[in-house]
């Protein structure tokens, strides 16, 4: 859901609420309700557009809802238009927010360097933490995708964290919410080498392979390190023969029905070369 498509901070809430409820069910009228300091009947009135949330409250919401901090803050100014009693003051508020409305949903005629440029950032940040990438492919299961909690055990995460990195996916249109739930969208994810996180993303990368290796039974993974000594030509015929390698495991992978999430690491360096 495109939120600065709404005029109305309540109909967000409510439509915000009913999407992630369908991937994580602790997300709740009830819980917000506890989060947020009111009773869930009178959360129900404010869904009802029969009263209002204070700031305070609909910041604990926001909160609570892992709203970003743009999407906080045009909730903030929807909030002061339904509480406005002021029909001047109205106005120029309406006003506000038909210029965040204007900013947000520009069509692709009207996109700006400026406004594409920040496009692929958000898209960087999905190798900002590779974490993003393995709740991304495990979705591409069928059991993930339709209870995507079930990751939380599998990547020793809290549920939390699972629902924040879908919240993410979908921030960054890779996933979208369908009447049945997640929806993968077809985009195209490349982070160039001369991209200024690709060294960034590669230690993360590093870091957490380690870390995976850990937690997880030695009869359930492979990891080979060696360091040895040849010339050039040795390293460039394993490189080749690598190329060969990744073109089978393509064959392979390309017709497999996805049911687990694999990573698979291969580095050839050299310890004494400078240049």
């Amino acid at each position: 859901m495109n939120i600065f498509n709404e005029l109305d901070y309540r109909e967000i809430l409510r439509k915000t609420i009913e999407e992630r409820k369908k991937i994580d069910s602790s997300i709740t009228y009830q819980a917000m309700a506890a989060h947020t300091r009111i009773q869930k009947a009178y959360l129900s009135q404010v869904i009802k557009g029969v009263r209002d949330l204070s700031q305070d409250q609909l910041y604990l919401a926001t909160q609570f809802l892992n709203f970003s901090p743009e999407e906080s803050e045009y909730l903030k100014l929807l909030l002061d238009y339904a509480r406005c009693g002021l029909a001047d003051r109205k106005k120029i508020l309406l006003k506000e927010i038909k210029i965040w409305q204007k900013q947000k949903n520009k069509t692709s005629q009207y996109i700006d360097v400026e406004e594409l440029t920040q496009r692929e950032v958000n898209r960087e940040d999905y190798f900002l933490d590779p974490i993003n990438q393995v709740v991304h492919m495990g979705l591409h299961c069928d059991e993930f995708r339709k209870d995507p909690m079930k990751l939380a055990s599998k990547l020793f995460l809290p549920k939390k964290r699972i629902s924040e990195y879908i919240n993410n996916l979908q921030r960054m249109e890779i996933i979208s919410m369908g009447p049945k739930g997640i929806e993968l969208n077809d985009v195209e994810l490349h982070l160039p080498k001369s991209s200024p996180i690709f060294h960034s993303y590669k230690s993360q990368c590093y870091t957490n392979t380690m870390n995976r290796l850990k937690k997880l039974d030695e009869s359930k993974t492979y990891n080979f390190s060696v360091i040895f000594s040849a010339d050039d030509e040795v390293r460039k015929e394993i490189n080749d023969q690598f190329m060969k390698f990744l073109t089978k495991v393509k064959k392979l992978v390309g017709p497999s029905k996805s049911k687990e999430v694999f990573q698979m690491n291969f580095d050839l360096f050299s310890w004494t070369e400078t240049k």
